[in-house]
């Protein structure tokens, strides 16, 4: 059987829904997964998981098998059940009280001129994942690169760029499945500016660097306990929140990584309460690239990078399976907004709070090793989670 090439490009005061609880849980669990594959003790750290989890379940879509159940058993999903909600539960993500923030979510399908997919799972990734279908020529490696590209960049405020480059693509390339993803938040209480000063960041090698950190004493939702300092601060509309986890120990992020995950959060979005806290957190900027293919067969996922992959729900026409999988993501954090992006792309080759009391504020100084997560407030869903250890 000749076998041909499919490429996936996805481009990363809390209120309880229940029936997006599973939907919440399946994200989050997995989103901590990933995190954990991915950090590196001295690295930097920075993702969407939404991202790559929305571009996984739009190749599950077409999968049977063994495939399909290594997918579920990564995005922790039972066999559709799951997902019934996950139209909603993503336009929930997407909608927002103010005007002046979004989160946008945009999905492809790119087809080679003369290749066909299936009707039923056209229909599926066009209701569900809302995805336009393009074709291009990829025998035309160059104007099919740039045609992706300019897309991706198009989707992501050009802060992604050149997701593709020729050599991803040859002539057995059939389909590519696009998602991006971009945020742009303005904090509902901003900072000012006049209150930003250098001061010494604590870097987890245990070096120290002075950089910008933005100072601010307002009410926020808060949490800690003898690990750690939780602190969550929304942006306009408090539809999301950029949330920092702070280890008591200053070199002591990886212990507390270790306790971290989807339940512990869930806890903690739970118990925390609305104190006034002095914050002072770095002002900063990340740029990460990754392959996720062996994170991702670590995971559970093996089966989709081998001969014995069954995408057959999509296409009749080759037997395909997962190449490659890499994954781009852009995060700024000023006094203003948080401006965050990423971008991932899945190869696939041939099978050869509640009020406090008043009180004294609390202090919470992000000068050393610390995880962040921006969150969806209204589904508790992780969109980005990353690590910051040393400043760049």
């Amino acid at each position: 059987m000749k076998h041909m090439i499919l490429i996936i490009l996805p481009f990363a005061t809390i209120s309880s829904n229940a029936q997006f609880d599973k939907l919440t849980n399946s994200l989050n669990t997995y989103s901590f997964d990933l995190y954990g594959e991915l950090k590196s003790d001295n690295e930097n750290l920075f993702i969407s998981p939404f991202s790559t989890y929305f571009a996984l379940l739009t190749a599950y879509e077409g999968s049977e098998r063994q495939t399909k159940q290594g997918i579920e058993k990564v995005l922790y999903i039972d066999n559709y059940k799951n997902l019934s909600n996950f139209t909603e539960f993503s336009e929930n993500l997407t909608t927002w009280r103010d005007s002046s923030n979004h989160l946008n979510i945009s999905n492809a399908i790119w087809l080679q001129k003369g290749f066909s997919i299936k009707a039923d799972y056209r229909a599926k990734i066009i209701q569900k994942y809302s995805s336009d279908l393009k074709t291009v020529d990829f025998k035309q490696k160059i104007i099919a690169t740039n045609e992706i590209n300019d897309w991706v960049r198009d989707k992501t405020n050009g802060l992604i760029k050149n997701i593709v480059n020729p050599n991803d693509i040859n002539n057995h390339t059939r389909l590519v499945i696009s998602n991006a993803i971009y945020f742009n938040g303005k904090w509902d209480n901003e900072f000012n500016k006049k209150l930003t000063k250098r001061d010494v960041f604590h870097s987890i090698d245990k070096s120290k660097s002075e950089i910008d950190f933005m100072n601010k004493t307002a009410y926020l939702s808060y949490y800690e306990n003898d690990d750690f300092q939780f602190v969550s601060k929304p942006y306009k509309g408090n539809d999301k929140s950029f949330c920092i986890v702070l280890p008591k120990n200053r070199y002591g992020l990886a212990d507390v990584e270790k306790i971290i995950g989807s339940s512990t959060l869930t806890n903690i979005l739970s118990n925390t309460k609305y104190l006034e806290v002095k914050l002072s957190i770095p002002k900063f900027k990340l740029e990460t690239n990754y392959s996720l293919s062996e994170s991702l067969s670590n995971l559970g996922l093996k089966n989709a990078f081998t001969p014995e992959a069954d995408f057959s729900r999509m296409t009749t026409e080759a037997q395909l399976m997962i190449d490659k999988i890499n994954h781009k993501a852009y995060i700024e954090i000023d006094e203003e907004k948080t401006e965050a992006t990423a971008a991932e792309t899945v190869f696939m080759a041939p099978t050869s709070a509640v009020s406090g009391l008043k009180s004294k504020p609390k202090t919470f100084k992000a000068d050393h090793p610390f995880s962040f997560l921006i969150i969806d407030n209204k589904t508790a869903g992780v969109i980005f989670i990353g690590r910051y250890v040393r400043p760049e």
